[in-house]
């Protein structure tokens, strides 16, 4: 999700010494009232593909007798007799039901872990469970902390009952990536069909990445981590996989899958390919789609959206190869301001949608279908599934699934929603 502030920043040429001295040492970075104008006014650029409305698909409210505060992830746990985990922001979990029954019931109360983290994008941020759950009983949190101000990656046990409960006791951290600013978090995690958990991080705050994070190779800001958690690397608490793409790279992180993101908030697997898709969440002009691959880099903060930056002059390590997103949209149109990821959809209720990647925006509750061609894999239209009415209270966090690859999107709110087929 996202934060709207203001500041002005001190660019600050980060070394690898600097950024591992406590919090309190990085340099003062004061708020002010307007944030830096761009540079240049940019030219509006005109829609790549067309939008276009797509009938015959409605946005149906789910009935509970609760709202789920701040919902932020959606979880399924195998072999656990149809339940999913609603993971929310302030540290509440619940099993539930998405059958119509409203059936729910509580899975983990983390909400004294997160007692003073309250500020708009602090909290949990992530949910999985392992794909062995059903032997294991093994899941993984993903959630932030303060003093320090840190994310966290943790492992928990779950009760071996038909219907599982957290047993938080068992909770072993496998990470602890220290944080210098309280935005941009990213934080989503998922497990891969290759078994490894895979983790968003955002580049650590403030407008422009002021400290260049997301393009330090030292770091793991602004990056797609890769992890076993299986096995064990010398004295790390998880295992960095042989074929990930940096193993044998001496000056960037071996943990590093993919880097140049902003604040990615949706990862999601194709459940035909395997392909991740993950989407990255803009600051004045973009929001993006990005298609991720092992060892590539997405821009940001050398490029914005499909464009170069014009708030660094030059990149911040010569010669730097960049992958365009799949698909941007801007503000300079009016058609958002924050979007939220996304799956390719793969069910069996609303053919018309098979192969689009679904996605939304926070800031406007619209929410879109990108059509993509097989062939060459490039979106060739936009479809409108959704706008949101002036009265509606809805703020998606989140577009994923339910068991059957059925289209389910979250809303800050506290309801849950189905994309389906409009009978009416």
């Amino acid at each position: 999700m996202k934060i709207f502030l203001s500041h002005r920043f001190w660019l600050h040429a980060l070394t690898l010494a600097a950024f591992f001295t406590p919090a309190s040492s990085y340099p003062a970075i004061p708020e002010i009232s307007s944030p830096l104008p761009v540079p240049t006014t940019p030219e509006i650029p005109p829609l790549e593909i067309p939008e276009e409305p797509m009938p015959g698909i409605v946005l149906r409210k789910l009935a509970f007798d609760r709202e789920f505060d701040s919902p932020v992830m959606l979880a399924s746990m195998p072999d656990a007799g149809g339940e999913q985990v609603i993971a929310m922001q302030r540290g509440e979990f619940c099993a539930v039901r998405l059958d119509g029954s409203g059936q729910w019931r509580p899975f983990l109360d983390f909400r004294e872990k997160m007692k003073g983290v309250v500020l708009f994008e602090e909290g949990v941020h992530g949910i999985a469970f392992h794909p062995r759950f059903s032997e294991n009983r093994l899941f993984y949190l993903s959630y932030s902390q303060n003093e320090p101000r840190r994310t966290v990656i943790s492992e928990m046990r779950a009760s071996k009952d038909s219907t599982p409960d957290a047993l938080p006791e068992t909770e072993r951290v496998l990470m602890e990536i220290p944080q210098p600013l309280a935005d941009h978090w990213g934080g989503h995690i998922a497990f891969g069909p290759d078994g490894c958990l895979f983790i968003a991080l955002g580049d650590g705050g403030l407008r422009d990445d002021p400290y260049r994070l997301a393009q330090n190779p030292w770091v793991l800001h602004g990056k797609i981590l890769r992890i076993d958690v299986n096995g064990r690397s010398g004295k790390l608490p998880y295992a960095i996989p042989d074929d990930n793409p940096f193993t044998k790279v001496q000056t960037v992180r071996p943990e590093i899958f993919a880097l140049g993101f902003r604040n990615p908030w949706g990862l999601s697997f194709d459940a035909r390919s395997g392909q991740l898709w993950c989407a990255d969440v803009g600051q004045d002009l973009w929001e993006e789609i990005n298609r991720v691959e092992s060892g590539a880099n997405y821009g940001w903060s050398d490029r914005d959206g499909p464009a170069k930056s014009a708030f660094h002059a030059h990149s911040y390590l010569p010669n730097t190869a960049t992958t365009d997103p799949v698909h941007a949209y801007t503000r300079m149109r009016g058609e958002g301001i924050c979007i939220v990821g996304g799956l390719l959809y793969r069910g069996q209720k609303l053919p018309q949608l098979d192969g689009a990647f679904i996605f939304a925006d926070w800031g406007y509750g619209s929410v879109w279908a990108l059509g993509i061609d097989p062939a060459s894999g490039l979106p060739v239209r936009r479809s409108v599934l959704h706008r949101k009415d002036p009265e509606h209270k809805f703020n998606p966090t989140l577009v994923t699934a339910d068991l059957d690859g059925e289209p389910v999107l979250l809303s800050q709110d506290g309801a849950l929603y189905r994309l389906e087929k409009d009978d009416d």
